[in-house]
C-alpha cells in the first residue's frame, strides 16, 4: 500500500496534530497485519480524499481508501481483521470506544490545532499555507477554521467551545479510557486463553495517544490533561513492549 499523508513543508515535529494522529494509527494497524507500505507526502491530500479524511491509501494502484475507519472496513473485506473472534458484546464495546476517539478526541485535536490562538498562529497557519500563495493562503485557512468551529460545536453535549470546556472534555475522555484500561493490558482478551490481544481499537487509541504525547505545540493543555492519567501512558508503553507496537518506524 502507498500511504499519502498531508505535506506541511515543516519538520516532522510540527506536523498538524489531527493528521499525525490518524497517520500513526494507520501505520500501526498495517504493521500489525504485516502489510508492507510506503509513505509519501502530498500538499493536496485533504482535497483529493473521497470523504474528507486522510491519509489516503492506495492498494494495488486502484483501490483508494481514506482514513482509519475506511481502512478497517477495507481490510475486513479482504480477510484481514484483528477483532473477528470477539464476542458481539465486545464488538459493541469496541465500537463505542472507537467512536469516542473518532468523535470527541478528534474534535479536541482539531480544537487544539485550530482554535487555540497560539497554536494556530505559530504552527497551524504557517504549516497549512506553506504550499499556497495569496489569495489561497488567506482563503483556505479561513474556511478550514470555520469548518472546525462547526465540527466542534456539533458535539451534542458541549455547551460551548471555550478552553475551559475543552479541558473538561479532555479529562472526561481520558477518564473513560483509563477506566476501561484499569489494569495492565489491552482493551480485550482472548476468551479461550484469557490473554490480551491487539484489536483495531488498540491501534486507534495507541496511534492517537502516541501522536499527542510526541507532538510539540506552544499551548498544549490537552496533552497535559491526558498525561495526568498514568494508565494511558502505561498502555502505550505496554503495547510497545508486549506487542511490539511502534509508531515512529516510518
Amino acid at each position: 500500500a502507498v500511504v499519502s499523508t498531508q505535506s506541511t513543508g515543516h519538520p516532522k515535529g510540527s506536523e498538524l496534530l489531527p493528521s499525525r494522529c490518524e497517520a500513526t494509527a494507520i501505520k500501526v494497524l498495517l504493521e500489525k497485519h504485516k502489510l508492507k507500505y510506503s509513505v509519501e507526502t502530498k500538499a493536496n491530500v485533504e482535497y483529493i480524499s473521497t470523504n474528507g479524511r486522510f491519509p489516503i491509501l492506495v492498494f494495488n494502484e486502484k483501490d483508494i481508501v481514506s482514513g482509519f475507519s475506511e481502512l478497517v472496513k477495507y481490510l475486513a473485506r479482504k480477510g484481514y481483521s484483528l477483532s473477528e473472534h470477539l464476542s458481539a458484546e465486545d464488538k459493541c464495546n469496541m465500537d463505542t470506544y472507537a467512536a469516542l476517539i473518532t468523535g470527541r478526541l478528534e474534535a479536541l485535536e482539531l480544537y487544539t490545532s485550530w482554535l487555540i490562538e497560539d497554536n494556530y498562529t505559530r504552527v497551524t497557519l504557517p504549516a497549512y499555507t506553506s504550499h499556497t500563495t495569496w489569495p489561497l493562503s488567506s482563503l483556505l485557512p479561513f474556511y478550514k477554521k470555520r469548518q472546525v468551529v462547526r465540527l466542534v460545536a456539533s458535539q451534542g453535549e458541549w455547551n460551548d467551545i471555550s478552553p475551559e470546556m475543552m479541558l473538561i472534555e479532555t479529562k472526561a475522555v481520558a477518564t473513560a479510557l483509563s477506566h476501561r484500561l484499569s489494569k495492565p493490558g489491552t482493551f480485550f482478551s482472548d476468551p479461550a486463553t484469557n490473554k490480551d490481544i491487539i484489536t483495531e481499537l488498540d491501534c486507534l487509541v495507541y496511534g492517537h495517544l502516541n501522536a499527542i504525547f510526541m507532538t510539540k505545540l506552544p499551548s498544549y493543555r490537552m496533552k497535559r490533561a491526558l498525561g495526568l492519567q498514568p494508565r494511558l501512558i502505561e498502555f502505550c508503553k505496554y503495547v510497545e513492549a508486549k506487542h511490539d507496537m511502534r509508531a515512529q518506524r516510518s
